[in-house]
């Protein structure tokens, strides 16, 4: 017998009400709606109307109106990858939005309108998508998205302790995975080295008892040999990868805040690049300098000055390891 899976929870919040749907596929299984009056009862209410249906819902999808959410379309912005337009705008968030006496939760996405490329943005206040998220885990449910009524699904307005607490999960889950994948990497060349020392002995067992020629057995054992060559290159391939992995990990924690790393380059020797932009290319050397996150760094050809969204930034190459004879 084929289970059912549990509903989706929408809710739908406007500026003084909450409109929930229990969804399953696309047939409503329940509604309701309930009113608030300010972002201090939102999350009773919304842990209310998730214990109301018959079926209890597992996740959240949740959609925030206008107002109180906030949505623009911005042109004349400068061409920067996604990453770094949704923290020019966060980063500006008082020039493009209204501004109540809380802080803003902001996200912004390329789109294309036929005539070329324009930015849409959206903001909601803080307060709001934290109760939100509170009121959704005193309901047990798991927030799959907020999103701003009329622009892509792709900006997406949860907190940002919610952001920070996602990108942590992220970070740990590759770090788990990169952990099993070197596991299975020592275990292959393990059952791998065990199988071909026996192979080894079998054949060379085989060939003393056969009398083989002499040039036989060379060349039985420079294959052998031509295989453990390649067991010992992908151990060298693999602790290059994960020293690579490392020193990165250390130079992003090491960088201020405010910089933007948009390349990095690892050499088996240890030496290699990053390259980025900063308020001042300077600090970014002296932080990595006083962290030792990499051997001998330093700057490489001129810091070159410009001026992004108001702001003076300095992009910057610095090669870090054995110094170029």
């Amino acid at each position: 017998m084929r289970l059912a899976r549990p509903p989706v929870l929408q809710i739908t919040i406007g500026e003084r009400t909450v409109r929930a749907e229990a969804v399953r596929g696309r047939a409503a299984v329940w509604a309701g709606e309930a009113a608030y009056e300010s972002a201090m009862d939102l999350s009773e209410v919304i842990a209310r109307l998730a214990a109301a249906p018959s079926e209890r819902c597992r996740r959240l999808q949740v959609t925030v109106e206008r107002p109180p959410a906030q949505t623009r379309t911005l042109t004349d912005l400068p061409p920067v990858r996604p990453r770094e337009l949704r923290s020019l705008v966060a980063n500006q968030a008082g020039r493009f939005f209204r501004r109540n006496g809380a802080a803003l939760v902001t996200d912004a996405a390329w789109i294309e309108n036929g005539s070329g490329r324009i930015t849409q943005a959206a903001a909601v206040e803080e307060p709001l998508v934290s109760a939100v998220v509170s009121g959704a885990n005193q309901a047990g449910l798991v927030v799959e998205s907020i999103t701003a009524a009329g622009v892509s699904p792709s900006l997406q307005l949860l907190p940002n302790a919610e952001r920070v607490t996602r990108a942590q999960m992220r970070r740990d889950m590759v770090t788990r995975m990169a952990i099993a994948a070197s596991a299975v990497w020592v275990i292959a060349g393990v059952l791998l080295g065990a199988r071909l020392l026996g192979e080894r002995r079998n054949i060379d067992a085989e060939l003393a008892a056969a009398d083989a020629p002499l040039a036989a057995l060379r060349d039985v054992r420079q294959e052998m040999r031509t295989v453990e060559s390649m067991i010992v290159g992908l151990t060298e391939a693999r602790r290059a990868r994960g020293e690579a992995l490392a020193a990165l990990a250390r130079v992003s924690a090491a960088v201020p805040e405010s910089t933007v790393v948009t390349s990095y380059t690892w050499r088996g020797d240890g030496s290699g690049l990053v390259a980025g932009a900063s308020r001042r290319a300077a600090d970014v050397l002296a932080a990595i300098e006083r962290t030792h996150a990499v051997a001998n760094p330093r700057i490489s050809g001129a810091v070159v000055r410009e001026t992004l969204a108001g702001h003076e930034w300095e992009r910057f190459t610095i090669l870090f390891g054995p110094a170029t004879p």
